[in-house]
């Protein structure tokens, strides 16, 4: 999975060009599909059909359906990272400081978009779908690994306190579990309660410290120097032999001296 859009390629073919967007318009169908007939309704003819292309080229692109399911999984994480990325620096703009409020309800405002609830749709479905759950898997690791380091990036102030990482899944699992629920329970009351709660304990409990003493530029400078400080080679070690061997030198230097 890619971390972001790939940037136009001018050296590309006009036929790859439209092989890639009739590619990207399939899995976008196939997303669509998803969300409205769910995972185990949806076949490769509907996805044609959402899609507007014919089965021969389906096949062409996608030739078995498992095959079909594997990229659209990879489609609708890049999508989730990319709202995520786009959606969070648009709220942050040039603030001194993460914004801590409005970026929790950023956050759960795409918790409540079409992209979520197929996502939740399909971990439903992978219980008892081996090779959805075999695609799936590798897939949301991989999706968890971009997510950790995209928040760094996005929260580069929050990131240098050693509370990011549980913060970060506190957030995430709370937010998710609450969009899970909205389709059978009536939650505006608790839910609007837990995001008061949450938005309190991440500024005052997990926070308060980098908040009130570095800024967002400041860290993002100092997290890139750290990162080009990692970057640089080291100077290898005299090995011991070649220490011991100097010290009875030394000594006999100093010996002949007196």
């Amino acid at each position: 999975m890619s971390r972001a859009s790939p940037e136009p390629n001018s050296n590309k073919t006009w036929q790859q060009t439209k092989s890639e967007n009739t590619r990207n318009t399939i899995l976008d169908a196939a997303i669509r599909c998803f969300y409205r007939f769910g995972y185990n309704n949806t076949t490769t003819e509907k996805i044609a059909n959402e899609a507007g292309v014919s089965r021969g080229a389906m096949l062409h692109h996608f030739p078995s359906r498992s095959d079909l399911i594997k990229a659209a999984v990879g489609h609708l994480n890049e999508k989730r990272l990319e709202l995520f990325r786009r959606e969070e620096n648009r709220v942050q703009g040039d603030a001194a400081h993460t914004r801590v409020d409005e970026g929790i309800d950023t956050y759960w405002a795409q918790l409540n978009t079409p992209y979520f609830v197929v996502f939740h749709e399909l971990q439903i479905a992978a219980r008892t779908d081996p090779e959805l759950y075999s695609v799936l898997i590798p897939a949301i690791e991989e999706l968890d690994r971009e997510w950790a380091i995209t928040v760094r990036e996005v929260f580069p102030d929050l990131a240098a306190s050693p509370e990011i990482i549980r913060a970060n899944w506190l957030t995430l699992l709370l937010l998710e579990g609450m969009a899970a629920n909205l389709h059978t329970r009536r939650l505006t009351k608790v839910v609007d309660d837990l995001l008061v709660w949450l938005k309190t304990e991440l500024r005052q409990s997990f926070f308060r410290d980098v908040l009130t003493s570095l800024d967002r530029e400041s860290a993002k400078l100092e997290r890139e120097s750290k990162n080009e400080t990692a970057k640089k080679p080291r100077r290898p070690k005299a090995r011991n032999g070649a220490a011991a061997s100097a010290r009875p030198r030394a000594k006999a230097k100093r010996g002949r001296k007196a």
